[in-house]
């Protein structure tokens, strides 16, 4: 088994509780510590959040992303297709139209950020949950979580994501 990164005790923990072995990647787009700068403003806990979100029943890969450069600012695990930068520009292409469609948007949620909190695609093998993170400036981050869909429980997936989501703020 192959690690890289940072947080290698909390990494070993999550692969004694994986049901199958697989490959974890944990990468920094642009800083390396346990905080990274996002358009001028620090964001912490992204790599303990991301080592948090694979410890989930089913948990394929995750990523935090820059939804409007599509910049994956850290990750873990698989990417669908085996390519984490072309996963994270598509996924921030689709969350850019869902955030922003005026169908979704039409009921007039008032508030800072998007008025969309989640996204969830299926597909016959897994789930796609894309789970929005406020951010103090223009576009923002989400958090993208792939699940097996033969070993997730999405409902407590969603919930979880919700959490760690809120967990990731400005420092």
């Amino acid at each position: 088994m192959r690690v890289i990164g940072m947080c290698r005790r909390k990494m070993a923990e999550v692969v004694r509780t994986s049901r199958r072995s697989r490959n974890f990647v944990v990468t920094a787009a642009d800083a390396v510590g346990p905080s990274r700068c996002v358009k001028g403003i620090r964001v912490s806990g992204i790599d303990e959040c991301l080592l948090d979100a694979m410890a989930l029943p089913g948990a394929r890969g995750a990523a935090l992303v820059e939804w409007i450069s599509g910049l994956a600012l850290g990750r873990i695990g698989e990417a669908p297709g085996g390519d984490h930068e072309a996963v994270a520009a598509g996924m921030a292409e689709f969350a850019r139209a869902a955030a922003e469609h005026e169908v979704l948007t039409a009921d007039g949620a008032s508030g800072a950020g998007t008025p969309v909190e989640d996204v969830v695609v299926v597909t016959r093998d897994g789930y796609h949950v894309l789970r929005f993170v406020e951010a103090p400036y223009e576009g923002g981050l989400f958090l993208h979580l792939w699940l097996d869909r033969a070993h997730a429980n999405l409902a407590m997936a969603m919930l979880r994501l919700r959490g760690l989501a809120e967990r990731l703020v400005p420092a």
